[in-house]
């Protein structure tokens, strides 16, 4: 390859045919693979944090988190001549995570950290297996697209950080809060997409390449907006539900190890 050839392939939408990014493709494949085996070790190793090192920790977690709405635009608007601005304000629900997140870890403000574990953690994961239209014009090997899905993974790391050192669980308790945020955030991204023609929080018009389009082409557009607020809901009721069972589960373990512990004492 040319010089030309290599930046490309590496920061614009004109490389190479065969490079560009598709749904299923080894490297989306291999994409997949390093998110599942980073969340794991990343947590495993969270859960040995010593508690005086916890905070620096969290800090860390927190400003990394922070940093994918400002970095990767950054880059996109830089060196893609069809990237603009606008496209790229905190206006998504993994951008707007990527604010309401690290403000929550920062301040251990239980409601945000909610928010963020019942529908910041799935709304990263979802980007991650479907990346949307964009990156199908983008090499499979772009440094946007690696961006993109370390940016991603990161935020997923960050809800279970708090969980895996020990000093904050989800709670029931705060989904209403969850649900009435993930509203208030569609409702200040729907005017605002109308008014520029884009399409933040994906409420204006399902996404093309991702699970949402399957909704739109099934309910049709008048049906959508509120099917997606509904569909929201139960994703962030699935995720307290499945924490609850998590939950549950630890703590029957923690009991069985405690009779077997206090049996040759018997």
């Amino acid at each position: 390859m040319e010089q030309g050839d290599w930046f490309d392939l590496l920061f614009t939408r004109d490389a190479p045919p065969e490079t560009l990014w598709q749904w299923g493709d080894p490297a989306h494949i291999v994409y997949l693979v390093v998110t599942v085996v980073a969340v794991v070790v990343s947590v495993r190793a969270l859960c040995h944090v010593p508690e005086d090192k916890q905070r620096r920790v969290t800090q860390w977690l927190a400003w990394s988190v922070f940093s994918i709405w400002i970095i990767p635009p950054f880059l996109m608007c830089i060196f893609d001549t069809g990237e603009q601005w606008k496209d790229h304000l905190p206006l998504h629900l993994c951008t707007s995570a990527s604010i309401l997140l690290p403000i929550g870890l920062l301040t251990r403000n239980k409601p945000l950290l909610n928010f963020g574990f019942s529908l910041g953690l799935p709304a990263a994961l979802a980007a991650i297996i479907f990346p949307g239209e964009m990156f199908q014009h983008l090499s499979a090997y772009s440094v946007h697209y690696f961006l993109h899905n370390i940016g991603h993974i990161l935020p997923i790391v960050a809800s279970l950080a708090p969980i895996a050192m020990g000093w904050w669980q989800p709670s029931w308790r705060y989904y209403p809060f969850s649900v009435g945020l993930g509203l208030v955030l569609m409702g200040i991204a729907y005017p605002v997409n109308k008014l520029i023609g884009s399409n933040y929080f994906f409420v204006n018009w399902p996404e093309p390449g991702t699970a949402l389009e399957f909704f739109g082409s099934v309910l049709g557009r008048p049906m959508y907006l509120p099917v997606l607020a509904v569909v929201a809901a139960l994703v962030m009721a699935a995720m307290f539900g499945i924490w609850s069972a998590v939950s549950w589960g630890m703590r029957l373990r923690q009991r069985n190890r405690q009779r077997h512990r206090a049996a040759p004492n018997a």
